[in-house]
Parts: structure tokens; sequence; C-alpha cells
């Protein structure tokens, strides 16, 4: 019997006519990317505060080597197998966003630290920073610590009003053997209480004042907090605005989806993956399946719809078509058409309602550039959980 070995399922190469890409196959518009990247870059920057892009949309460490080139501090991730492949990726500073919990994750904390990578971590409890101080405190390493604030999304985090608990684990931590309390964090974005009475702008505005009146507060009790970080992509260009704040977070602006131009963070010619399917079936005038399903796009609902007349609150919309798909099943996605004519065996691009999801279901991305595959990436860090 042969041996199995796993094979990338594209068989894209640079310099392929986009036409003859096989399908699903999730594309990267070269030019879009490039200058979303570019454009926050220059926003953050010029607004005062360091820019750490989050990987979580891409997944790739080269494209996360063209955020850092154009000036990002350094990168986020949600685990640590995130870190470990963009270490060995060449990214030198990682803030690792999440509450990380468990011996052995704290065991391969201390191995990157060890390993020349400045590595940071989410805590928001006693027992999580006494645990890794057990951890770390045994090796020659150091792990900056970032206090995680629930500013309203209610995931992770000691609220402000908490404060007396706030200023004991800045403290705890400040003292324990192989940790650093670097400052306090916050994700909020636009899932909050009243968001939607609220701009995105005043969300953000809101967002970093709530952090930088609490890290205020920490150090007129002696807590010395360095660094003030907050953002997302709905509200990160706003938050870096506030004075204060020293680093900013934002990881789908690489991309966008349908997600940020409903919530106004993106505008349709922002949009840089798009999902290459093919018409598989078409039964009647206004109905339509195409090859990529949930196994292609995710299952996240629309929050947006067409720019077209198809697609009240669209799964996916389709690029310069009256397109939208609607339902999804594992390998069929079931589309509404409008005003566009379609054909069986016709290629149609669509742009998913969460770009980060619809990455972590592909194991390539293609970067394409005026209709041409230019680039051919694995997505290295695809499905890491722990």
């Amino acid at each position: 019997m042969a041996e199995l070995t796993y094979e990338l399922e594209s068989r894209a190469v640079a310099g392929q006519s986009l036409a003859d890409v096989d399908t699903p196959a999730l594309l990267v518009d070269l030019d879009r990317m490039e200058r979303n990247i570019e454009r926050w870059q220059a926003a953050v920057s010029g607004a005062g505060p360091r820019f750490r892009v989050h990987v979580k949309t891409h997944k790739i460490p080269e494209i996360a080597r063209l955020q850092l080139a154009a000036g990002a501090k350094g990168i986020a991730c949600a685990k640590v197998s995130e870190a470990e492949v963009f270490s060995a990726g060449g990214c030198d500073d990682i803030v690792v966003a999440y509450p990380v919990v468990g011996p052995e994750k704290w065991r391969r904390l201390t191995r990157l630290a060890g390993g020349g990578v400045a590595v940071g971590v989410g805590c928001e409890s006693e027992a999580a920073a006494r645990g890794m101080s057990e951890v770390v405190g045994e090796s020659d390493a150091e792990v900056g610590t970032h206090i995680e604030i629930d500013t309203g999304f209610h995931r992770c985090g000691l609220e402000p009003s908490r404060y007396d608990e706030i200023a004991a684990l800045c403290r705890l931590v400040a003292a324990l053997p192989g940790l650093r309390l670097d400052g306090i964090t916050t994700y909020r974005g636009v899932f909050f209480a009243g968001a939607s009475e609220m701009t995105k702008e005043d969300a953000g505005h809101e967002e970093g004042r709530i952090l930088v009146e609490l890290a205020d507060k920490l150090r007129a009790d002696g807590i010395e907090i360095r660094e003030v970080t907050a953002g997302s992509t709905p509200t990160g260009l706003a938050v870096a605005e506030v004075p204060g704040i020293t680093e900013v977070r934002a990881g789908t602006y690489v991309f966008n989806d349908l997600m940020q131009v409903g919530y106004g963070a993106a505008g349709w010619d922002d949009l840089a993956l798009t999902a290459l399917c093919t018409v598989v079936s078409h039964p009647s005038r206004n109905r339509a399946t195409v090859d990529g399903g949930s196994k292609t796009f995710s299952g996240d609902g629309g929050v947006v719809g067409g720019h077209g007349g198809a697609g009240a609150r669209a799964l996916a919309q389709a690029v310069d078509a009256d397109v939208a798909i609607e339902r999804l099943t594992e390998e069929h996605g079931m589309a509404c058409v409008g005003t566009t004519d379609v054909e069986v065996g016709q290629k149609l691009r669509f742009y998913p309602t969460h770009a980060c999801t619809a990455v972590n279901l592909s194991d390539q991305l293609i970067g394409v550039r005026r209709d041409r595959v230019e680039k051919v990436w694995p997505v290295l860090a695809r499905g890491k959980r722990t």
C-alpha cells in the first residue's frame, strides 16, 4: 500500500491566469491588501500609538512580515500554537492576546520566551498568574503580562468597576518571578450594550478613554503601567486618537469582509478576500448553486446585504454581480440571482461574511494581481487551537 501524504488542494501556480484556477479557492487581491496595510499603518502611526497587528485573519507568516515591514511593532495571536508558527516564520515580538491557562501551554510560552522571542500574554486571574509564574520562573525567561479588562463585550477580563481586584492582580503580577507587568488591555469592538446607537468613532473614543482613565488611576496608586492597549478593526483608528493609548491592535483590516462593511469600518473597495466558486446548478431564473458551501465560507450569518438587488442579508455577495448566497450546506452554496444572468460552469467571486473563519477552512490563499496568480501561500496557522 502506498504511503499516504498530505497534499495541498489547490494546484494554482504563480503566473497562472485566474480563469484557470480550480474552484472553490480563496483569493487575495494583492493591490487591495497592500493598500489596506499601508493605510492603517499610516493612520495609527500618524496618531501616535504603536500598531500591533492581529494575525488571526490571514494566519500566514509572510503576510505578517509585510505588515512588520510597513511599520507594525509586532503581532498578536490568539493561541500559543499560532505563536509557535509565527515565531518559526521570523516574528520575534508576539503577544498571545488570550488568557493562557494550563501547564503545557505555559511551558510552550517559556520555550518561546527563552528562544529570543519577546512574548506577551493576557491575564485576568490570580490562578493563571501564579501558575504561569511557577513554570516560567523556573527558567531564565520572562513573559510580559497584560491584564485583561472587560469594557463591555463580557467575554474575558475584569470590569473597570472591580478596581480593587484589578489593582491587586497588577501588584501580584509585578511581584511574581518570571512575569513582567506590561499594562492593561481590552477588546470590545462593537459588541457591547448600546453599540448600535453609537458611531464606530464614538465607540472607539469611549473604549480608549475607559482604559486610559483606569491606567491613570492605577499609576496614581503607584502601579507602573507602561502599555495601554485597545482597538479592533471597527474601532482601532478612533482608539488611536485617544491620548494615553500606547498600542492599537486590529486584524481583519488586512482583508476586510462583509461584517466590516456592515459595521461601517470598510468600503466595498477595501475588500481584499474573495472565494472563487463555480455555478454547478441553475434550476430557475432566480436560483443557482455554487460549489462553495460551509466548508468554504463557514456558517457565519450576514450583517450586510448585497450592493445589487439580491440578498437582504447575504452570507456571501458576488463581486460585480447581483448574486448573493443565502443558504449553505457543507458543499453547496444556494444563491439568489437578481438581475445578473448566470449559467452552469460560470465562475463567480464572492465576498465572505467573515474573512477569518473562511481562511481557517482553507489550506491555501492565492494572491492575484490583474487576474493573474502572483502568490500561493499555505495557511500555516490554520486550525491551531491550543
